[in-house]
């Protein structure tokens, strides 16, 4: 597809198909449809296609009813099988540099390259005591029959597949801060900001220092967690529970929308902010992680988004639990005009939903 031509991004979830269409380059894009439809359970759990077939006529059936322009989009993945690794290679051109991964990557990466498929980006040069100066590149690698699964199901579906991303990277193109511009020689800020996607059934994490992803993770965690223990607490039912989850949620600031009794919204707060807390102790790991290893900047600030980031008072509530800054990112951000079906504020509203497909939209080079 053309950089200024229509442009689909398809975020598959466990719970749900978000999805929207954007046209423009750079730094301004008009956002043309937006779509969110649930999915029934058993079709994706975990990031991976469980049954090809079903996956596919819901995405038939999400196509035809988004509106969406052309039959080709781009889809995000995010799993146990794909394995994310940094390491240094000496400053060699891009064939050499490609042989030399597909050599280390036997030992470094758990998946036989044979059964992998591998794509590597360079985020970094840096000095080296010889003087000729290394390059730091983040390689991926993801097993080939998991990526095999979604390009079935699209295919079956009636449609083309453009390209195949992390959900992680998209996270960053549509979530991360702009990367200020600075004169040459000043001091730049290494602070590092971590973007989280809190999912049905996982949780995506990446950090991001000035544009460049430096840690990845997948968490086997999602806001089902809530919802399921809000149905074992309440008797209630999946819809039920989710809408509590949304307007009484957690212990915090924001008080819940709705007519429900001062006894019944405490004992919610009590239920979820005990399950809220194995999404919180998984995410401390991971900064605790990131934190031990040899990387640039101290995560300054975590920016949340997903359908978890809809949970009300979970910024506040992360935010005393990690002793961080917490706050919704913005994948609206390079979004400068709304032609979707949608009123702004109701966009808005939907967003955090929307940051993968957003990010699966929008050029990596624009």
């Amino acid at each position: 597809m053309a950089k200024s031509g229509a442009r689909v991004g398809i975020d598959l979830e466990q719970s749900s198909i978000a999805g929207v269409q954007v046209k423009g380059a750079g730094q301004g894009y008009s956002l043309t449809h937006a779509s969110v439809r649930a999915l029934p359970q058993g079709l994706v759990f975990e990031g991976e296609v469980v049954d090809v077939g079903g996956l596919a006529a819901e995405l038939k059936t999400f196509w035809k009813e988004s509106g969406f322009s052309g039959k080709r989009c781009s889809l995000g993945v995010a799993n146990q099988k794909i394995v994310v690794r940094t390491m240094e290679f000496p400053i060699i051109d891009a064939k050499e540099l490609r042989a030399a991964i597909e050599f280390q990557a036997q030992e470094a990466i758990p998946i036989p390259l044979e059964d992998a498929i591998l794509d590597f980006q360079v985020l970094a040069t840096v000095p080296s005591e010889d003087g000729a100066g290394r390059q730091q590149v983040l390689i991926v690698a993801a097993q080939r029959d998991m990526i095999a699964q979604f390009v079935e199901a699209a295919k079956k579906a009636g449609l083309s597949v453009d390209g195949i991303d992390l959900q992680a990277f998209a996270l960053m193109r549509a979530v991360a801060p702009p990367v200020a511009f600075v004169d040459v020689g000043a001091p730049q800020r290494a602070d590092a900001a971590a973007l989280i996607n809190i999912g049905s059934g996982i949780t995506n994490l990446v950090v991001a220092v000035n544009g460049l992803p430096q840690f990845t993770r997948v968490i086997n965690i999602g806001y089902e967690g809530l919802v399921k223990a809000l149905i074992d607490n309440r008797g209630v039912s999946l819809g039920e529970a989710d809408a509590m989850r949304i307007m009484v949620g957690l212990s915090g600031n924001d008080p819940a929308v709705g007519d429900l009794e001062a006894s019944t919204v405490s004992e919610v707060h009590e239920v979820l902010d005990l399950a809220c807390e194995a999404i919180a102790d998984e995410i401390r790991r991971s900064i605790d992680y990131y934190h031990s290893q040899e990387h640039e900047g101290q995560i300054g600030s975590l920016l949340l988004s997903g359908e978890g980031a809809l949970t009300r008072n979970i910024c506040g509530y992360l935010s005393q639990a990690l002793h961080v800054g917490v706050q919704l990112g913005n994948p609206l951000q390079y979004i400068v005009e709304n032609k979707s079906q949608f009123p702004q504020p109701e966009l808005e509203a939907m967003s955090p939903r929307l940051a993968i497909a957003l990010g699966l939209a929008i050029d990596d080079e624009g």
